[in-house]
């Protein structure tokens, strides 16, 4: 069942804790003979990973996620070829000060070309790992998704090791660390009727920012029913992206034992070795990432859903993929924050078509914005009724908006304090395009940690968050209250857009 799970952000962040843990405590060289255990390395072809070129030089990884079950009580699992539906590449860039991840289509079109000469035309590029495994088992697998990666879809890409991992150890990590407060964007539910063409995970999650635990998390950034491939590896991101802010090394220390053996049961590495000084090496480029930005990449496509040989593909041409691979290596986490952005009026007075009035209409149409209809923050008004602090509500929203029922409830924050929220989330579009406007009285919560940049406009500091070039989440603060909007996973509104909502934020009358 774990299969196609995101576990390669989860691993990164387990290795940066313990490793760091680690070295405060003198025990790097146990814990490295944990985490990278001699039995799961595997040698790979000369060239194929090269250690990184210099002390504190920028690193590339790739992270392969499998469902290895070579140890399971079933025959068949044990004689089926594996498959990897998760592949990452992350690179820790302390001399431009950021982290950068990319993930890869699983479905994306390439030619398979093994060194022992067998060839695979026109497959979708996780299909290299499963065929590795025909040839040559777990080091098979490995080295050809690596191979498939670095010559057929990014040429000039330079690994500095591979990480494989194996899902067995994966409720040990989670149990380690805890679970994981994420911003759900709405509605997720399905249940299994016994139809086939319903025999997909089951779900069932409410909107708002929440505690995510094992399964629930499992089942979140697995759903892919109705959204794209591409909106899954955003959903996964966004996962890796909450994980981070919320895991330090602290979190890790007291069982850090438990935390390195759940690890090394779960992967099988190459280009790493179980020294001490390797260990440290890695431990100060996670440590010093974690204080940095986490740029997502997006890989360029020509057509995310082309039919080929009558299955769905993702294809991309050699200047596009070119485009991924420099943005990759080379591009900066770089923002561009409008000056004066649009904003609504205060009054909550009618427009003639059953809208707020507001008094920058032209320049919030420029935008694509336009007024919010009274009958959302009516629906709110009833919902939010007995919530013990004022509830804002936008004035603005995107012409292709249509909003979702609202939701008031209440979580536990990290103290295990009772806190109070409610979420406005509103649909942009079919495929996984939903934006959300929310307000809890839990004023530092992990998502709103490490800010790239704070801008005052108005009388209101905004705290800015950003993936990139695209702003992902505004925040700011009312009094005892923490308000924020946060973009489409897909990051579809523009960087007015998120300001000018912002701005718009109104008390309900």
């Amino acid at each position: 069942m774990w299969k196609r799970f995101l576990i390669g952000g989860a691993l990164i962040v387990v290795i940066s804790g313990a490793a760091t843990a680690a070295v405060a405590l003198n025990t790097a060289t146990g814990v490295a003979h944990d985490i990278f255990n001699r039995l799961n390395q595997v040698a790979a072809p000369r060239g194929l990973v090269r250690p990184p070129e210099y002390e504190g030089a920028p690193a590339t990884y790739l992270i392969l996620g499998s469902d290895r079950r070579a140890a399971s009580k079933d025959a068949l699992d044990r004689t089926d070829p594996p498959h990897s539906d998760t592949i990452l590449l992350v690179r820790f860039d302390p001399e431009q000060g950021q982290t950068s991840v990319l993930s890869i289509p699983r479905d994306l079109l390439v030619n398979i070309k093994a060194s022992t000469g067998q060839y695979y035309p026109q497959e979708k590029v996780n299909a290299a790992y499963t065929y590795g495994a025909m040839l040559g088992g777990v080091r098979g697998s490995m080295v050809l998704a690596a191979e498939t990666i670095e010559h057929e879809v990014f040429p000039g890409l330079k690994l500095n090791g591979i990480v494989d991992v194996n899902f067995k150890g994966f409720i040990q990590v989670v149990d380690t660390l805890g679970c994981v407060y994420v911003n759900v964007d709405h509605r997720y539910y399905h249940v299994n009727t016994g139809a086939p063409e319903e025999n997909y995970s089951e779900i069932n999650l409410q909107p708002g920012y929440q505690k995510l635990c094992y399964n629930n998390a499992l089942s979140y950034v697995r759903y892919r029913h109705g959204d794209s491939d591409f909106v899954r590896v955003a959903r996964q991101q966004d996962f890796l992206r909450d994980l981070r802010e919320q895991i330090s090394p602290s979190n890790v220390a007291g069982q850090l034992d438990k935390v390195a053996k759940a690890v090394g049961h779960a992967i099988i590495t190459s280009g790493f070795s179980s020294s001490a000084d390797q260990l440290i090496e890695l431990a100060k480029l996670i440590g010093f990432s974690q204080s940095k930005p986490l740029r997502q990449v997006k890989f360029r496509a020509a057509n995310a859903n082309a039919a080929i040989k009558g299955g769905s593909y993702v294809t991309s041409t050699p200047e596009l993929e070119q485009a991924t691979l420099n943005d990759f290596l080379h591009g900066q986490q770089k923002v561009s924050v409008p000056q004066t952005p649009a904003s609504a009026s205060s009054s909550h007075g009618h427009a003639t078509h059953g809208h707020h009035k507001q008094s920058s209409a032209p320049s919030s149409a420029s935008i694509g914005l336009y007024p919010t209809p009274t009958a959302g923050d009516n629906e709110l008004v009833k919902e939010s009724v007995n919530m013990p602090f004022r509830v804002l509500y936008p004035g603005l929203e995107t012409g292709p908006a249509v909003q979702q029922p609202a939701r008031a409830y209440t979580l536990l924050d990290n103290d295990n304090h009772l806190r109070h929220a409610y979420i406005v989330s509103f649909q942009q579009n079919t495929l996984g395009g939903y934006y959300d406007f929310e307000g809890t009285d839990w004023l530092n919560p992990p998502i709103v940690a490490h800010p790239s940049e704070t801008r005052r406009i108005g009388h209101t500091d905004y705290r800015i968050f950003a993936d990139g070039s695209h702003i992902h989440l505004v925040a700011w603060r009312q009094g005892n209250v923490l308000y924020w909007v946060v973009n489409t996973l897909l990051e579809d509104l523009t960087n007015e857009q998120m300001l000018a909502i912002a701005r718009s934020a109104q008390p309900l009358h």
